[in-house]
Formats: C-alpha cells, sequence, structure tokens
C-alpha cells in the first residue's frame, strides 16, 4: 500500500497512525458503538463483513435494532446500545480488527469518532483514500463499491433497485426493513439469499449480476463499470497470477518471456506522482520586461481539477504515491522536480512520473506567475544520473501552439539525449489542446481511462499508443481537433503494475 502526502505539511509533526490504531482496545468500543448515529452504524457494520459468518451476525443483529428503531426518525437517532462491533471483534482470528475498523470509519466518514479516538484526520485520509472507490486495504473491495454506491444512488434510484431485485425474487418481498434509506440492509440480505455474492476476500467467485443488470438499464454508469470491471478481473482462474511479483498468464505474460525485458516495480514503492497544477496565473510587479511577449493575461484553466481527481484516483490505485501542488511559480516547478528526484532516489522508489497540467507554447509551459519554463530544462531536472536506471513519465497536458509570444525567447524543444525516459504530450508542436472547462482535458481524461482498461494487458507506451488514436480521433462542435504525441527513450517495456485494487 502507498501512502501520498500533501507536502504543504510535510514540515509539521505527523501522528503515527499505526500508534494509533494499535492503541485502540476493544473496551473503548462499547462507547464508540454508542455514539454512533443508527445510520452510520449500518454502512461501518456493513463494511467490517468479511465471511459468511460476519454477514449472517451481523445482518441478524441489525436487523434486530432496525425493528427498535421502526416508528422513529431512525437515521438521525443514536445506537441501540448493542455491542456488535465489540462481539466481531472478539472473534477475529488475525487480530487485525483496528485497522479494519478505523478503514470502515474513514469511508463512512465518522471523523468525531476518528478524532475521539486520537486520530489526525488527514493522516487516514492518506493511508485508506476512503473517497476512492476501488482502493481498499482491509475493507473488502466489493462492499467498498457497494457502499459508495450506497451512498451515491437518490432515493428514487435506490427504491426501484430494491423493487426489481423483489419482483426478480420472491423471497426478497419476505424482507423486514422497509426504508430504502438503510440499502445495506437490503444487500446483506441478498448476501443471505445467496442472490448475490462478495466471494473470498479479495472476491473471487463473487457475482452480482441482477445489480449490474439494473445499473445498465437505469444509466448508473459510474457503478455499472466498476463493478463489471471488478468481475472481469475477478473471474481470472488464478488471483495469485495477479499478485506483486509475480507473473500473469496469457497476458501480458507472453510478452515477458525475458524477464529482463521490462522494469521490476516494487508493490510498496511504485513511486512518486507528482502533478503540477496550474490553474491560477498572475503577473510579478517588477518583471515587465518577461512579460512583454504575452498578448493579454493567461485565463484560469477551468476545468483542470477534474483532470487532478482523475489522476489522483487511477495512480493511487496502482500503488502510487500522488502528491498535487497548485500554482507553482516558474522557478517552483524545476525545485519541486528535484525535490522528488532526491526522495526517489533516497526512498528506493521504482519510478517517479511528473504531470504537468498548465498553459504553454511550442516547446514551454508556463508557470502560475505566467514567466514560461522550457520542457527540455524540465527533463534535464527529471532525468538526474541518480534515476538513469529508473523509468520517469513526463506527461504534460498544455499547447504547445507556435504563436509570436515565443519568438526570440525560448529554444525549441529537440529530442531528448536522456535515457529511460517517456513523454506524452496531448498535442503536436505548434497547435492548441482541448480542455472542457467542467469535465476536464480530452487528454487527461481518456488517458487515465485507458490505464485503467489496458493495464491489465498492455505497456505503457502501448497504451499511449491508443490513447493517441483515440484522442485524435475526436472532434469538437466547431471542428476542433488534437494530435497527442510520444517521445521514449525507455529500455525496456513499462507496465503499471501490480495493480489489484481495479
Amino acid at each position: 500500500m502507498s501512502v501520498s502526502k500533501d507536502l504543504a505539511h510535510d514540515a509539521l509533526p505527523r501522528a503515527s497512525t499505526k500508534l494509533s490504531v494499535s492503541s485502540i482496545s476493544i473496551d473503548d468500543l462499547h462507547l464508540l458503538e454508542k455514539d454512533l448515529l443508527f445510520h452510520e452504524k449500518v454502512s461501518v457494520c456493513f463494511l467490517l463483513c468479511r465471511e459468511n459468518r460476519d454477514i449472517s451476525f451481523i445482518q441478524q443483529e441489525l436487523n434486530l435494532e432496525f425493528r427498535v428503531h421502526r416508528g422513529r426518525a431512525i437515521g438521525h437517532q443514536r445506537a441501540f446500545d448493542k455491542s456488535i462491533i465489540t462481539t466481531w471483534a472478539r472473534n477475529d482470528a488475525d487480530s487485525k480488527w483496528r485497522e479494519h475498523l478505523v478503514e470502515a470509519l474513514a469511508i463512512v466518514k465518522c471523523n468525531r469518532v476518528l478524532k475521539k479516538l486520537g486520530f489526525d484526520l488527514q493522516d487516514i485520509q492518506e493511508t485508506y483514500h476512503p473517497l476512492i472507490d476501488e482502493f481498499f486495504v482491509h475493507v473488502h473491495p466489493i462492499l467498498k463499491i457497494l457502499f459508495r454506491m450506497c451512498e451515491k444512488m437518490t432515493s428514487l434510484e435506490t427504491r426501484k433497485l430494491i423493487q426489481h431485485m423483489r419482483n426478480r425474487y420472491d423471497n426478497c418481498g419476505d424482507f423486514e426493513v422497509d426504508s430504502e434509506k438503510f440499502m445495506e440492509l437490503h444487500l446483506l440480505n441478498w448476501i443471505s439469499m445467496r442472490i448475490i455474492s462478495i466471494g473470498d476476500e479479495k472476491g473471487i467467485g463473487s457475482y452480482f449480476d441482477e445489480i449490474i443488470a439494473f445499473l445498465k438499464v437505469n444509466e448508473i454508469d459510474e457503478f455499472w463499470e466498476k463493478l463489471k470491471r471488478f468481475t472481469a478481473i475477478a473471474s481470472d482462474a488464478n488471483l495469485e497470477e495477479r499478485s506483486p511479483g509475480r507473473m500473469k498468464k496469457g497476458s501480458p505474460g507472453k510478452e515477458r518471456k525475458d524477464l529482463e525485458d521490462f522494469f521490476h516495480m516494487n508493490s510498496g514503492n511504485m513511486g512518486y506522482v507528482l502533478v503540477i497544477n496550474q490553474k491560477n496565473f498572475h503577473k510579478e510587479s517588477g518583471r515587465e520586461i518577461d512579460y512583454c511577449f504575452l498578448n493579454g493575461d493567461l485565463e484560469t484553466r477551468y476545468g483542470t481539477d477534474s483532470d487532478v481527481k482523475s489522476i489522483r484516483e487511477t495512480f493511487s490505485a496502482f500503488g502510487f504515491n500522488v502528491i498535487v501542488k497548485d500554482d507553482l511559480r516558474s522557478d517552483e516547478i524545476i525545485c519541486s522536480i528535484e525535490e522528488f528526484v532526491g526522495k526517489t532516489e533516497e526512498e528506493s522508489q521504482s519510478s517517479l512520473v511528473v504531470v504537468i497540467l498548465s498553459h504553454g507554447f511550442q516547446g514551454s509551459v508556463y508557470g502560475s506567475n505566467s514567466i514560461p519554463v522550457e520542457v527540455r530544462e524540465i527533463k534535464d531536472a527529471l532525468c538526474d544520473e541518480r534515476l538513469s536506471d529508473k523509468p520517469k513519465i513526463l506527461i504534460i497536458q498544455a499547447c504547445q501552439s507556435n504563436d509570436d509570444s515565443g519568438k526570440g525567447k525560448l529554444a525549441r524543444d529537440g529530442p531528448s539525449r536522456m535515457g529511460n525516459l517517456i513523454t506524452a504530450w496531448s498535442t503536436v508542436e505548434g497547435y492548441t489542446s482541448i480542455r472542457h472547462t467542467i469535465e476536464g482535458t480530452w487528454f487527461i481524461q481518456t488517458l487515465c481511462a485507458k490505464l485503467r482498461e489496458f493495464h491489465e494487458k498492455e505497456h505503457f507506451y502501448d497504451i499511449l499508443t491508443k490513447v493517441h488514436a483515440e484522442v485524435a480521433d475526436k472532434e469538437g462542435d466547431s471542428g476542433e481537433t488534437m494530435q497527442p504525441k510520444i517521445d521514449s527513450t525507455l529500455k525496456k517495456k513499462l507496465y503499471l503494475y501490480p495493480m489489484n485494487n481495479f
């Protein structure tokens, strides 16, 4: 598991998540349960399920509490004084109940409870990534996706799903819970009835075809896609073939006959992803001569936050440590890259990825102070000799138009002389790059989608080729088009592997 860090807080003392977790006593759980609202307890207990024994016990106890609370404003009452979580923890054979419970509390956003337990919420966020549906540590992966589905579905969609299952299966109508507010109870009932299954601890043997069919028909595309993707992965004959450090059968195993033909990626140290997100731009006083080539002010890059979200979710699920730095000045761009070159070498990380989201022109990108930085200079900083044997990825989402503002000021970026670097440009030199002001850029959104889709079969360069093809085929309402570009001096194939969270 990889833990991302917010660099703005690196200089501050940080609480030790491990120490805090180990300090939780079973005696604390009785008070913890009393402090939970009933709807929170339902959600937390749902995420604590690991196997049929847990499901049967938790479903029975929660159904009893539901009957006690029926007729009241259920979701706003304190939980009935029943020690479900305490009993669950005492029955934990592998003694991982503390970590599992804290992760569940984080996913359900029980922040006041976590604070009472002495946790730093930033540590919790960075350890468990509760808002990334496909990221899991101790919580069952399918249960996290299903919980997030329950959380995001509207009341109407939830009622329709319950009715769909009742129409499909006669016994569903006998279930005593009659409120769509507690969708998790319905899911536990369907699991107990063997209508759906979460499979083993990794999801192998799972099936939820009726739910997937409902999501597709009702155009709840986000979770239809996620459950379909998980089903495809879980249906593989042997999950061990997907675990860290092992070869996969079929794909891309046939391409890996020579173990020296690809970069070896350590699952615990996949690497940093440094995202330099330039949204807002300004001009500094006293540097008027530096702005003489600008035709007006650089516009705010609306939509870039959508790109950041997609990058964070995608690369975090691969096990990368995603760091986002907003609105860096031109000098800060190089300094930040140099900082993470050092971290990558010192911490024996497998790779380093730098993503730059900004305005730009031919061979350059802009700092937030509207001063351009040559891509050549960025490559020089990234390709430090300390990382000569490690794969390095540079992703540039910026216009590369050949306007008059750059003439005489900056040299054209030529072919890189440095090894083991792959650079993905959103557009070729001399052209603009398309960005939707709400949904993000064509290039970054397509890149993240293709990484999720093809990481099992293709190495990084081939995935970029697919991105190139799809983006090049797009056309905007006014006939806008793009042509991405790939430069590579990688000496081996780069698989973003292992990945067992999608």
